[in-house]
């Protein structure tokens, strides 16, 4: 029997992250400080964070015949990631260009060809929880009709037609700001969520260095603020988020208990460069427990 803490199902590229003083303007140049090339995407990064912090994850997507793809394998077996459900592709390794500025902010660009259908294999999985980004979507739909009765999680970090969709059959939903903006016509919270609530019974927004606002369809709610650091690059914290957001969830921590570390988890990610090598490991982040009781030290 294969228990898993996180079955983490979507998109896996591979990032090129440019360190530069100051991002160009139109018809310039400008000399990168350094570059890291790495493995990324949304549900690959979340399961290498899981698995960097202690947990069991299994990761469900497509990776090219290409060095590329090769070389995100490897990343993910390194860091004992389960990646016998990843299906390669003749399609090549989506690419991510990554300009990360001295204020840690940053500009992506992303390439990756018209993929061919793919049909993912779910025989004996048996996931505690379940993180999908809405990059595969038949996969996604199987694996929440599947695990009907374990938390289901969707990040939402880009308002497209996939993850309008699947953020009304989650259990949890943890969007952008600029998701929920595009979902309800309005930059207010109280409408972000009259309209996120119909659907999905725990909502989250991340708001960035302003933190986390959260409500429920029982009437719970609350805002997280964003930790003080000395922000390096900003470029998977929203990953990182979800993966030990649904690594708690695994663990049986309430929804509140979740947030309170995925936002201290994210917090120390932005303070090193890169992305999936930000990731911290699991001596390196507070336990669980004590997530409530310093609320704004990271």
């Amino acid at each position: 029997m294969n228990q898993l803490d996180v079955l983490a199902i979507g998109l896996a590229c591979w990032d090129l992250n440019f360190q530069v003083d100051r991002a160009p303007g139109p018809n310039e140049k400008t000399k990168a400080t350094s570059l890291i090339s790495e493995g990324g995407g949304p549900a690959a990064n979340a399961a290498y964070c899981i698995s960097k912090l202690g947990g069991k994850a299994a990761f469900m997507g497509r990776l090219g015949n290409d060095h590329f793809g090769n070389a995100h394998l490897d990343e993910l077996r390194a860091a004992d990631v389960q990646v016998d459900r990843i299906l390669r592709s003749d399609s090549p390794t989506s690419i991510a260009s990554v300009t990360v500025n001295q204020n840690g902010d940053r500009s992506v660009v992303n390439y990756s060809q018209k993929i061919e259908s793919l049909t993912f294999d779910f025989s004996n999985l048996h996931p505690k929880c379940i993180l999908i980004d809405g990059h595969e979507w038949d996969a996604s739909e199987k694996a929440l009709q599947q695990f009907s009765d374990i938390p289901s999680v969707l990040d939402a970090g880009s308002f497209r037609d996939a993850t309008q969709t699947l953020a009304g059959n989650v259990s949890h939903l943890v969007a952008s700001s600029s998701f929920a903006i595009a979902s309800s016509g309005s930059e207010h919270p109280d409408n972000w969520f009259n309209c996120l609530l119909e659907n999905t019974p725990h909502v989250a927004i991340t708001r960035g260095e302003q933190g986390v606002v959260w409500k429920t369809t029982t009437g719970e709610q609350g805002s997280l603020k964003g930790h003080s650091v000395a922000t390096v690059d900003t470029t998977a914290a929203g990953d990182v988020f979800h993966g030990s957001f649904s690594l708690a969830l695994s663990r049986g921590n309430t929804f509140k208990e979740a947030l309170a570390w995925a936002n201290r988890v994210a917090a120390i990610s932005t303070t090193k460069p890169g992305g999936r090598s930000s990731c911290p490991a699991s001596d390196q982040v507070p336990q669980l427990n004590v997530c409530l009781s310093a609320p704004n030290k990271p």
